[in-house]
C-alpha cells in the first residue's frame, strides 16, 4: 500500500506541474491592442515560459481585470523588463530535442504563423524568442529581409546497425549566411554559443557596425528586473486536530473479544509547527510543505467493554506534509485554494497499556492462565497516506481544513484468550500456549489550521 501511494503521489504532482499560489502577481506595464490603442496599468505577471495566449490587465489595483486575448494584442511590456509583440513568424513545428520524439530522419518544414514572441532586443536588427513544444526558438531579422528562423532541432540516425543522436542546429551556417555582408556581425558568430547571450551579441554587433542607423538596440534582457519565477515563502501553523482510530470487529474465541469497535483516540489535540511553499510561475500553483507536532492518544486509565479491563494509549508525533495547492479565486489580498498530497506521520514517543483483571496472571474457564497487563502490540512507528484540503488566505494569515487517511496497521491483544493449545488428554490441565486477537485499525486525521506569514509576501513591489 505504501508504495502505490507514493507513486499516485507522484503522479499527481507530475500532472499537476506542482501547489495554490500566494496571490496574483501584477506588475505595472502597457498594452498595445491591434486597434492602435495604448492601455497603461497593470499586468498579471504569469512568468510566461510560452508565447501567452491571454493577457489579464487592469487600469488600477482597483480596477476590474480584464481579459485580452493574443488576437487583440499587438505588443505589452512589463515596466520590469520583458517585452512581447505579436509577429509573424517561420515556425518549424518538426523540430525536436528530446530523445524519446525524435525524427527517423532530418525534417525541416517551417510554416508562418502569428505569435506573441517575446523580444531580446529590439533594433534594426530584433532578436525574439518563442517557445513551443519545449523547444526554443530564435528569430533575427535584419532591415529589408524576412524573419530567420534559429532552432535546436536532433534526429535518429543508424550507421553501421547503430542508432544515435545527430544534432542538426546549424544555427552558424544561418547566421554566417544571413549576416555575411557585415564583419562585425560574421566575426561575433565565430565564438557565439546558442544561448540568449550569445546570439545578442551577432544582432548587436550588426546595429552597431552595419544597420543604417549604427546605433545598438534596447536590450531588454539586460533591462529585465522581474520578479524571480519562482518564489517562497513561510511561517509558523497553530490549531487543532481530531483523529480517528478505531478497531473493526473480529470473530469470537475461546473469550470474548475485549476490544471489538474500541476508538484508541477520539479526542481533540493542540498542534504547531511550520510551513514552507514554493510558489511556481504565474502564482496559480504552489509546491506546499509542513512538519506539525502533536499529541496522539487518550492520557489517563479508560474502561473497556463491561468494565472488566482498562487501557491507556498515548504518545508524540511529527505530521510532515508534501503536496500541492491550486487557486481556484485569487485576488490580491485574498485566494480561495484546495489541495492535497502526501503525509507522513514519525512517531517521536509513544506508551501503551492494557489492563484486564488484577494481580500478575488469571485462569480462564478454559484453564488457561494469562497476564493481566500488557502493553499493546503492533502498530507503526510511522504511517503514511493521503490528504485533501481547503482553505482561504487573507493577508499574512491562512486558514484551512484538511482531512487524511493514515495507513491501517494490526494491534494484537494479549490479555484474552482466542484459542489455546490445550493437551486433548487431560483437558483441565493448565496451559500458557494460547493466541490472543488482532485488530487492525485504520487512522482518520481531520483538522483546522491557522497560519501566519513571516517575512515579506513574495512579490510585493517597492513603493514608487
Amino acid at each position: 500500500m505504501r508504495k502505490t501511494l507514493t507513486r499516485l503521489f507522484f503522479l499527481a504532482l507530475g500532472l499537476s506541474g506542482a501547489g495554490a499560489a500566494h496571490g496574483q502577481v501584477f506588475e505595472r506595464g502597457f498594452v498595445v491592442t491591434t486597434a492602435g490603442d495604448t492601455l497603461r496599468g497593470e499586468i498579471e505577471n504569469r512568468f510566461w515560459q510560452q508565447p501567452p495566449t491571454r493577457i489579464d490587465f487592469r487600469p488600477s489595483a482597483t480596477a476590474p481585470t480584464q481579459a485580452l486575448g493574443r488576437a487583440g494584442v499587438r505588443a505589452f511590456g512589463l515596466d520590469g523588463g520583458r517585452y512581447f509583440r505579436t509577429e509573424v513568424v517561420p515556425l518549424d513545428r518538426m523540430a525536436r530535442t528530446q530523445g524519446t520524439d525524435l525524427p527517423q530522419r532530418l525534417v525541416i518544414n517551417p510554416r508562418p504563423d502569428t505569435l506573441l514572441a517575446e523580444v531580446l532586443v529590439d533594433g534594426p536588427a530584433p532578436l525574439l524568442r518563442a517557445v513551443v513544444d519545449d523547444v526554443t526558438h530564435y528569430y533575427v531579422q535584419r532591415p529589408g529581409k524576412p524573419f530567420e528562423e534559429l532552432v535546436d532541432r536532433k534526429y535518429l540516425s543508424t550507421v553501421d546497425g547503430r542508432q544515435g543522436i545527430v544534432n542538426a542546429n546549424n544555427y552558424k551556417g544561418q547566421l554566417l549566411l544571413y549576416f555575411g555582408d557585415c564583419p562585425a556581425a560574421t566575426s561575433a558568430v565565430t565564438a557565439a554559443p546558442f544561448t540568449v547571450a550569445g546570439l545578442t551579441g551577432v544582432v548587436q554587433a550588426f546595429n552597431e557596425q552595419c544597420s543604417p542607423a549604427r546605433r545598438l538596440g534596447v536590450s531588454y534582457t539586460a533591462r529585465t528586473h522581474s520578479h524571480r519565477a519562482f518564489a517562497f515563502n513561510g511561517g509558523v501553523l497553530a490549531g487543532v486536530g481530531y483523529n480517528h482510530l478505531q478497531f473493526g470487529s473480529t470473530g469470537g474465541g475461546e473469550e470474548a473479544p475485549l476490544l471489538n469497535n474500541l476508538n484508541l483516540d477520539g479526542r481533540a489535540h493542540l498542534l504547531g509547527g511550520l510551513y514552507l511553499d514554493v510558489l511556481m510561475p504565474g502564482r496559480r500553483w504552489m509546491a506546499h510543505s509542513e512538519a506539525v507536532f502533536s499529541e496522539y492518544g487518550r492520557k489517563g486509565t479508560f474502561a473497556l467493554a463491561g468494565g472488566a479491563g482498562s487501557y491507556t494509549w498515548y504518545g508524540t508525533r511529527i505530521d510532515a506534509r508534501l503536496g500541492v495547492r491550486n487557486a481556484l479565486l485569487q485576488r490580491p489580498q485574498r485566494e480561495v485554494f484546495v489541495g492535497g498530497g502526501l503525509l507522513l506521520n514519525i512517531t517521536t514517543s509513544s506508551h501503551s497499556q492494557e489492563q484486564y483483571g488484577t494481580g500478575s496472571s488469571r485462569l480462564t474457564r478454559t484453564f488457561v492462565l494469562v497476564p493481566t497487563q500488557s502493553n499493546f502490540i503492533g502498530g507503526p512507528a510511522f504511517g503514511i497516506g493521503p490528504y485533501v484540503e481547503a482553505g482561504l488566505r487573507c493577508g499574512r494569515f491562512t486558514f484551512s481544513l484538511d482531512a487524511a487517511l493514515n495507513e491501517g496497521a494490526s494491534y494484537t491483544d494479549p490479555l484474552t484468550v482466542k484459542e489455546a493449545d490445550h493437551d486433548p488428554s487431560d483437558p483441565l490441565a493448565t496451559t500458557t500456549s494460547y493466541n490472543g486477537y488482532s485488530y487492525s485499525g485504520v487512522q482518520l486525521t481531520y483538522r483546522a489550521l491557522v497560519g501566519f506569514r513571516l517575512g515579506h509576501r513574495p512579490d510585493q513591489q517597492a513603493k514608487p
